[in-house]
């Protein structure tokens, strides 16, 4: 939508982050984007997650490109949207770091942008209720383990909430996942929210390696649900970006 065509001018501005709106100044105000840029306006609100996007404030834009998608026919496949409106649902900030990490540890650099996407919406500052932090959600006590093993050696809280970080270790923990359950992608990303026991439990119930099979016999409505929109994300990244291995 214009510039000129903004509801932002419509009325006086009188909140703090509206008046910082109408400065230009997307990230400070962008907590008041989607009342002033709102999902019941689809182009509007395409306009206010493109101005987050830009801002850098990914996870919010990501949360009103959701809401756009909520509001679009069923019957349209993701797939024939536009590849800007899907870009903002898949976004790929930190894409150097990412592909670095991947490549170190032989990752598909698109599984692993689709487990941030999951985990954090690519918000640096995520902190969980079960105090995981970070771009990739690790609890203190795992990223320890598994930083013990890397060059990391030691880390502390705030640590993982940088992002070079946490890519670092959570890509690492990913890995080690994919070789304790055989290269199974789908069993690795049910145990980095589950946990491997549990993962490999689901999988004792299992009479053959299809994904859909596995699917049934997870016991968690949480891991389900992750694993279906991981393994989604992971489809739409190799789509948009087709990343190098």
């Amino acid at each position: 939508v214009p510039v000129e065509r903004w509801p932002l001018w419509d009325e006086p501005l009188g909140l703090p982050e509206e008046l910082l709106l109408g400065l230009g100044l997307w990230r400070e105000g962008a907590p008041a984007i989607p009342e002033r840029f709102p999902p019941v306006d689809p182009s509007l609100a395409l306009t206010g997650a493109t101005l987050l996007a830009r801002a850098g404030e990914t996870r919010r834009s990501i949360l009103l490109a959701e809401a756009i998608r909520l509001r679009t026919p069923e019957r349209l496949p993701l797939a024939l949207q536009a590849a800007a409106f899907r870009a903002l649902l898949y976004p790929l900030p930190y894409r150097d770091a990412l592909l670095a990490e991947a490549r170190r540890r032989r990752l598909d650099p698109h599984l692993l942008a689709a487990v941030v996407r999951e985990e954090s919406r690519f918000d640096p500052r995520a902190l969980s209720g079960a105090a995981a932090r970070g771009l990739m959600q690790l609890a203190l006590p795992t990223a320890r383990r598994v930083a013990a093993q890397t060059e990391l050696r030691r880390v502390g809280p705030e640590d993982l909430y940088r992002p070079e970080v946490s890519l670092a270790l959570g890509a690492a923990y990913l890995a080690e996942l994919l070789r304790e359950m055989s290269g199974s992608e789908h069993l690795a990303v049910a145990a980095y929210n589950a946990g491997p026991p549990q993962a490999r439990l689901w999988r004792s119930y299992c009479t053959s390696d299809d994904p859909a099979e596995y699917l049934t016999k997870v016991g968690f409505r949480e891991t389900r649900t992750y694993l279906r929109r991981v393994l989604a994300a992971r489809e739409q990244y190799e789509r948009l970006y087709a990343l190098a291995r």
